[in-house]
């Protein structure tokens, strides 16, 4: 089967404002997401979240997921306003150690930090329909890490999480996109519903399944006609829904 279509941004910068980032590929302005937006309302999609892509409910005919990785307090700023003026909403994840402060995680990659959202802000778009999820307790990288230490990155999530929101989180997205079985297999043990992946290349949309959601990353640097291309690419991604084959599926 086929998995509605999954977008991933990253964060925002503001037009008039050079970028200090060393990947401003995800760095997009609120003009261009406006416009990008704009044509997903004109040809019909409505935003739906993970968990009601996956819920017993009809879906709308043209449902899309839209997710943000990091929880940057320039969503709140200049990408939450635009969604709500087209009626969507989306879901993000968060990395709970730093709510509220800076994304201080990227540093090792030379990357400058940006302030991020706090927990009144994630109260107020949960409160709104938008869906929170994991992006883990610190955003390390899980092959970096033991399998004691990848258990603790998630259970210490979902605790943050359930205790300033009311609920544990039902999705979690792998920091910088790098997992590979046994980390799904953590994914479903410690109760996640399923996980975010990233489709890197085309030839990724071959495959995925609940715990390896391929997402097709929307860049900055790319023309509304490349949008367009993109978004007809994340229509074929081909989803087996059974949770055993996902956990059995090679590194």
């Amino acid at each position: 089967m086929r998995q509605p279509p999954i977008l991933m941004y990253h964060w925002f910068r503001r037009g008039s404002e050079q970028s200090q980032s060393r990947s401003p590929q995800y760095e997009i302005t609120p003009e261009l997401f406006e416009r990008q937006m704009t044509c997903l309302r004109r040809r019909g999609y409505e935003s739906v979240s993970l968990s009601q892509m996956f819920g017993d409910r009809a879906l709308p005919q043209k449902p899309i997921v839209i997710t943000f990785d990091d929880g940057t307090l320039d969503f709140w700023e200049l990408g939450r306003p635009i969604l709500q003026a087209c009626g969507f909403t989306a879901t993000l994840f968060v990395v709970t150690q730093y709510v509220g402060t800076e994304s201080s995680w990227e540093a090792d990659v030379g990357e400058p930090a940006r302030p991020l959202m706090d927990w009144d802000q994630l109260r107020a778009l949960a409160a709104a329909g938008y869906e929170i999820g994991s992006h883990t307790h610190t955003h390390r990288e899980l092959p970096r890490l033991t399998d004691d230490e990848v258990a603790g990155e998630l259970r210490e999530s979902q605790e943050t999480l359930e205790a300033e929101l009311g609920a544990p989180p039902a999705w979690l997205a792998y920091p910088r996109g790098r997992y590979n079985s046994s980390h799904k297999a953590a994914a479903a043990t410690a109760g996640y519903h399923g996980a975010c992946a990233i489709a890197l290349k085309y030839r990724d949309l071959g495959y995925g399944d609940r715990f390896e959601l391929k997402r097709m990353t929307i860049k900055s640097t790319e023309s509304m006609t490349r949008f367009r291309l993109r978004l007809l690419a994340a229509h074929f991604v081909r989803y087996n829904d059974s949770i055993d084959h996902g956990l059995q599926s090679t590194d």
